[in-house]
């Protein structure tokens, strides 16, 4: 179907999977494909999605501004993006997603410049890409330390379990409900995956997403602590190697109280002390304050692989445990600050 003047062609069946996000589906219509024709306003080049806001023109001169959904910067910082990138006044033509959440917003699949480039999502740039991408860090801990561990770890080997695998589509059942006691059956019925998602609020959401998620992480090891950091969201854990039980008056978080030791070269991670939220966003999984976590690290014996398994159990919302397992491999790039900008803050007047 065409809509008034020459901007905008949806065609349905035509979009491709290649970039799935774990939230693409549930934020726009994979299933239809749309052309967008104007010229570029602004690019924001921020995390956990930049955006393209492009002016666009109908046929009776009335201009609309949309928002075209990116890759995140740190991930395209290291495909040779720059900020400079797409400049306002630039002549576009974006092939695109259409939304299910906001009038005039996309998923950029590809853009074609006034002067014959196209530019993709995921676009390698090499002759821009920093040549080192170690970190001052990243050297002095590639030993791992006693159990592998000491070092950054990159992105998710697919094929993985639990907090790796992708949620299903709108309209598919939600397989994950049936662990859900009442209460957590009624938390889920008010919960809506596609505006109560916690990411828009800059929220790493839980270990589920941090584990599942692709971005590079580190963990260094200290003598009483163990100090993880994911790139996502700017996460920060701290793990207390000095403790046997978790603090009586402890102050409930999004990622809770963690405690830890060593089985072996294995790493186990207890928590509790969560606030209420969800273990997955999409289509949802709630979880009440009463959670509890045990996370198992375990580095490859080359270590060049790290396992990540973990078990959640949640006395008031599960009537089961639910578990999770993913593999990483180890890595030298950067962690960079991720600076997260709500993906609905105002931009353009």
């Amino acid at each position: 179907m065409k809509k008034t003047g020459c901007c905008l062609l949806v065609t349905a069946g035509l979009a491709g999977t290649a970039y799935g996000h774990h939230s693409r589906n549930w934020h726009f219509d994979t299933d239809a494909e749309i052309t967008i024709e104007g010229v570029v306003r602004e690019y924001q080049f921020v995390n956990p999605h930049s955006r393209l806001f492009v002016d666009v023109t109908d046929e009776q001169g009335n201009v609309q501004t949309w928002n075209c959904d990116l890759i995140n910067a740190a991930a395209a910082t290291r495909y040779g993006w720059t900020e400079e990138l797409f400049q306002p006044g630039q002549r576009i033509v974006i092939t695109a997603n259409p939304p299910r959440r906001n009038e005039n917003e996309c998923f950029y699949l590809s853009g074609l410049l006034e002067d014959g480039t196209r530019i993709a999502r995921v676009e390698r740039f090499p002759e821009q890409a920093p040549d080192d991408r170690r970190t001052p860090g990243t050297q002095a801990s590639a030993a791992g330390g006693a159990s592998g561990l000491s070092r950054n770890w990159g992105a998710v080997i697919r094929e993985n379990t639990g907090g790796g695998t992708g949620p299903p589509d709108p309209g598919e059942p939600n397989r994950r409900a049936a662990i859900l006691s009442d209460a957590g059956r009624r938390t889920l019925e008010a919960y809506d995956p596609v505006t109560d998602d916690p990411s828009l609020q800059c929220s790493p959401i839980s270990i589920a997403r941090l584990w599942g998620h692709g971005s590079p992480m580190e963990i260094r090891e200290e003598e009483d602590l163990v100090l993880i950091r994911h790139e996502f969201m700017d996460t920060r854990r701290t793990v207390h190697l000095d403790r046997n039980e978790h603090p009586q008056d402890l102050t409930h978080s999004g990622l809770g109280h963690s405690i830890g030791w060593y089985e072996g070269s294995t790493l186990v991670i207890d928590t509790v002390g969560y606030e209420a939220g969800v273990l997955f966003q999409f289509p949802g999984l709630p979880h009440s304050n009463q959670l509890h976590t045990v996370e198992r690290l375990t580095a490859s014996e080359d270590g060049q692989v790290m396992e990540v398994s973990w078990v959640a159990d949640d006395p008031e919302f599960f009537t089961d445990v639910v578990t999770g397992f993913n593999r990483r491999g180890v890595t030298t790039d950067p962690i960079e600050e991720y600076n997260c900008v709500h993906p609905d803050s105002p931009s353009v007047g």
